[in-house]
């Protein structure tokens, strides 16, 4: 078998894997199933070329699970409360079209209030964004501020933050990386989330 034929074959094996969002290394192995009958040195060159395939194979099904999931958190977050990429609670949606899109947001432990995330959360957020949070409460929000009380999980710092209108869009800045306890009290309403924000 010519090496055109056998980077075809691996072409081909990892496309199908990456579709299937899985790398299967068996599948490319099958391309070099002849190959003891070529010489060492052609081995070789037939073997590092299999490597480099199914390292792009295995990239490519990895980017495709974690494109494909709506519930993956980022980096920063794998140890907090998870972000959801995917619809808002039916009680959420207004202003949003299509309703159902895909939109980064958190629940609350209670369930009566989403935080909206525009952007990824950041101590330090690059030049042009902001710490957007649009707050949506199940009972509209009621009368008064929204009064954020944050502690960071493992060192136990503490802020205070308000959002003067009660729910509703906001900028929430916090002092430093990790996983964020927030106690939320709104009118007579009380609730918890938890926020991961980068350095």
């Amino acid at each position: 078998m010519n090496d055109e034929l056998i980077v075809q074959r691996l072409r081909e094996a990892m496309a199908e894997e990456s579709r299937r969002h899985r790398l299967d290394t068996g599948a490319a192995a099958t391309a070099l199933a002849d190959r003891a009958a070529v010489g060492p040195r052609r081995r070789r060159d037939r073997v590092a070329i299999a490597t480099a395939l199914v390292g792009a194979a295995a990239a490519a099904g990895v980017y495709a699970v974690v494109s494909a999931r709506h519930d993956v958190t980022p980096p920063a977050a794998a140890s907090c409360g998870p972000v959801v990429r995917g619809p808002l609670p039916q009680w959420a949606r207004a202003g949003f079209t299509p309703p159902d899109q895909p939109v980064p947001h958190v629940v609350s432990a209670g369930g009566q209030i989403v935080a909206i995330l525009f952007v990824d959360l950041r101590v330090h957020p690059a030049a042009g964004t902001n710490n957007k949070i649009l707050w949506s409460a199940r009972d509209g929000g009621g009368t008064g501020p929204l009064v954020i009380r944050a502690t960071l999980r493992g060192a136990g710092t503490g802020v205070t933050r308000t959002v003067d209108n009660g729910p509703g869009p906001s900028i929430i800045d916090l002092p430093a990386a990790g996983c964020w306890h927030l106690e939320l009290g709104w009118g007579a309403h009380h609730d918890t989330l938890e926020l991961a924000y980068a350095p």
